[in-house]
């Protein structure tokens, strides 16, 4: 099955579960712990899509009232028509950060394609499902320990922009996968009782940890293929797989987008998907120069033929160092048709921190470029 090939008609799901803008947050929280959805959409008495409802936006918002409309939080996603390919629909997902899309006809919704559509059909995608776990994974994966505090356990996925992290014992041995459908009734019903004085005269607050709600882990060997991560991802409805070595300790992550960042590098390319996450910024000045840098490197790269760029994500994290200074991290994943390369730095500029990052990717992809130039030599 060649990916380009398929529909969005083809996967979606037809059965669309919404909410409308005056249900209350609490309400779309159990509609999607009910059906396993990470976001929802809105729509109006008329039927009219009018915004989502997403755990991203959830996560972001530090306090937030159980009792709130929908409407306070909902976001404006893209959306997709049915006879697009599911390419098209990934890329839109990767560009936009959603994990599901609204499909559109005649500008009314007629279903909703999400990872998990995707995810279904992989196995049978021969070039995608032969790829190496270690091709795909994200390495050096963030991980919490059992006996963190769930709370903790959402200020990394908030950190890090994602909805699970594996979760480890003392000796880092895997142990479980947190989700946030585990966690999110609990620290919001936290926040809710000490935000209207249920915890007064309590000593102390009660603290829910992470062994309390964490699912059985979903893992595969260092080994494994694309497709056997895959299949347990989906037998599971998890929506990571951990990657681990023959200790059982986590070497890496294979997370729904690190799947349908593979569903394109095996499409056709068309330029170059760019997308900067945690960066909040109201002045648009500092995307600017950032974008300078980036399309400087993009031309340095797209010189050595060998390695095709296809997408270059970035993550920002921003650390309180003292009351006055900030110091910046910054991640990096460059998503070529050959091989995935990553790159972080930390400096107090934000500047120096992104043009750290690309040096060293661009060092690497020299580095392979190399390594292959010579093999090629050594086999003629």
């Amino acid at each position: 099955m060649n990916p380009e090939e398929v529909k969005v008609k083809d996967v979606m799901t037809k059965d669309v579960i919404t909410v409308s803008p005056w249900d209350t947050i609490s309400k779309a929280i159990s509609k999607m712990q009910e059906y396993g959805f990470h976001e929802l959409p809105v729509v109006d008495e008329k039927g009219n899509l009018v915004g989502f409802v997403n755990y991203r936006t959830l996560i972001r918002r530090k306090s937030i009232s159980l009792f709130s409309h929908v409407d306070t939080i909902m976001v404006k996603p893209p959306y997709v028509e049915p006879n697009e390919s599911i390419v098209d629909a990934v890329k839109k997902m990767i560009d936009a950060g959603f994990r599901s899309l609204p499909v559109l006809k005649k500008g009314k919704i007629v279903g909703i394609i999400s990872r998990s559509d995707i995810l279904r059909i992989v196995p049978d995608m021969k070039d995608v499902a032969n790829m190496d776990v270690e091709d795909v994974m994200t390495s050096e994966p963030c991980v919490v320990s059992e006996d963190s505090s769930v709370e903790s356990a959402v200020d990394l996925m908030r950190r890090i922009s994602e909805l699970s992290v594996p979760v480890v014992d003392k000796n880092g041995h895997l142990v479980g996968v947190v989700h946030m459908r585990d966690v999110s009734k609990s620290v919001w019903r936290a926040k809710e009782r000490v935000s209207q004085g249920e915890l007064a005269g309590e000593k102390e607050k009660k603290v829910v940890y992470v062994k309390e709600v964490m699912s059985p882990p979903v893992f595969v060997g260092e080994d494994a293929k694309l497709k056997d991560a895959v299949e347990k991802m989906n037998k599971f409805k998890s929506s990571i797989c951990v990657v681990v070595d023959n200790k059982n300790v986590p070497i890496g992550v294979i997370s729904q987008r690190d799947v349908m960042e593979a569903v394109v590098r095996k499409g056709k390319s068309e330029g170059v998907f760019v997308q900067i996450t945690g960066l909040d910024i109201d002045d648009p000045e500092p995307y600017m120069v950032i974008y300078d840098m980036v399309e400087a490197f993009l031309k340095k790269i797209n010189k050595l033929k060998e390695f095709r760029p296809q997408l270059l994500t970035f993550h920002v994290e921003v650390h309180h160092e003292t009351s006055d200074e900030l110091k910046y991290s910054v991640r990096a994943r460059l998503t070529t048709d050959r091989k995935l390369f990553f790159a972080k730095s930390y400096d107090w500029n934000v500047y120096r921190a992104f043009k750290d990052v690309l040096e060293v990717l661009e060092k690497n992809v020299k580095k392979e470029r190399e390594k292959l130039l010579e093999f090629r030599k050594q086999t003629l």
